[in-house]
């Protein structure tokens, strides 16, 4: 079995244990030996040589005590500490040879002092592998890490062309064909004559579900968008952004009531995804209602370094075996809410904010949007004073 092979299954406690145990095994037997010659009544251990031995060698010895300490705590993986003890043990190898080499030119002049040169040059060859093979190790270590970031990079770039590539297929094509299919449709059902009361009823259908596939592929947008890192988080105006959501809902259910309440200015964390939010979130308030006329409120309060938007409506409330995975991707297409509420979540999260079902039941439900504020020095100075409520 060779050096490789012999180490090739070290782990890093057992590459410790080794590197502990020669410490040990040196300094108990640097002991030793000066107890030894000391009760042999030997003068060597008086001597100016060995002494410098000593002083020389114990730096190297120090270093290879303390190693397992800092190898415990450093990152170096488990695949570095082969080649590590492989360092080590070739070191040790080495030196002793050098020394072995050099005796016969220069024979030592007592036993002791051929057993003093032998544990030096044993001492330090262990110390320098050791210090080679950490120093290979963190460059290899680093090497790796650089290494892998690369890799990751070009594939988060792969990733990002073939979200792009889906985008684009999305809204140039799936999209197109839909509003195609949606047109055809509402041409069918309005201007076809003669067209029977079930033929008429199918092309409203096939207009109604155009239209809801058509929101699916938007949603689906706005999350290949997020994925593919295409947006930045910057302060956007949250009461411009949740007026223009009430607008849109207004003109898509006529007879809904809404109540608004919220500052006249108020910024936070988002991007210009933000109103997919609400809107998601306002229009399940409204197509889950069975009310013919249903309300919706909408309060913001502003909490120091986050802003709070609850979200009210009067409808049936969420049945409790749905509500655990509410915000979680519908993989067996069985929710209500489709893929809307995931969107939120998502986008919620990318903003490092939270959102959450606060209350439901046979009166309404609550849905909770937490953000994080992003203020302006004149915004901290002069806080914005709550509008009285409005109905429209």
């Amino acid at each position: 079995m060779n050096l490789r092979s012999g180490y090739s299954s070290l782990s890093k406690t057992s590459g410790v244990l080794i590197i502990r145990a020669l410490g040990l095994l040196f300094a108990f037997g640097l002991v030793a030996e000066f107890c030894l010659f000391y009760a042999l009544g030997s003068s060597f251990i008086f001597t100016g040589s060995y002494i410098v031995g000593i002083v020389s060698m114990l730096p190297f010895l120090i270093g290879i005590l303390y190693a397992p300490f800092w190898l415990r705590r450093s990152d170096l993986s488990s695949a570095r500490y082969p080649r590590l003890i492989g360092w080590l043990f070739g070191g040790l190898v080495t030196f002793l040879a050098m020394n072995l080499a050099v005796l016969p030119t220069r024979p030592p002049e007592s036993p002791e002092m051929l057993v003093s040169w032998l544990r030096w040059a044993t001492v330090i060859g262990t110390a320098v592998g050791l210090m080679i093979g950490i120093i290979e190790a963190r460059a290899i270590e680093r090497a790796t890490v650089a290494e892998r970031e690369a890799v990751r990079t070009e594939q988060l770039e792969e990733q990002r062309n073939l979200l792009d590539y889906l985008n684009s297929i999305l809204r140039h094509e799936i999209l197109n064909s839909a509003a195609i299919i949606d047109g055809y449709a509402c041409r069918l059902r309005d201007d076809a004559d003669p067209l029977s009361d079930a033929g008429r009823e199918w092309a409203t259908v096939i207009h109604e579900e155009a239209g809801e596939l058509e929101a699916v592929i938007d949603d689906v947008r706005f999350l290949l968008a997020t994925a593919a890192g295409d947006h930045e988080l910057e302060a956007v105006e949250l009461t411009a952004v949740l007026q223009e959501e009430v607008t849109k809902l207004n003109r898509a259910h006529e007879d809904v009531s809404i109540e608004t309440a919220m500052p006249s200015s108020v910024r936070v964390r988002g991007d210009e995804l933000l109103g997919r939010v609400f809107g998601n979130i306002l229009s399940n308030a409204v197509v889950h209602n069975d009310d013919p006329n249903p309300h919706v409120s909408i309060a913001v309060e502003e909490r120091g370094e986050t802003v709070r938007v609850e979200i009210e409506d009067d409808g049936p409330g969420i049945p409790a075996e749905k509500r655990e995975t509410l915000f979680e991707r519908d993989t067996n297409h069985a929710s209500t809410h489709g893929l809307g509420l995931y969107l939120v979540d998502s986008l919620v999260s990318q903003y490092g904010g939270e959102v959450s079902l606060t209350e439901t039941g046979p009166e309404g439900s609550q849905f909770t949007v937490e953000l994080l504020r992003a203020s302006t020095d004149a915004e901290r100075a002069v806080p914005d004073e709550p509008e009285a409520p409005q109905r429209s």
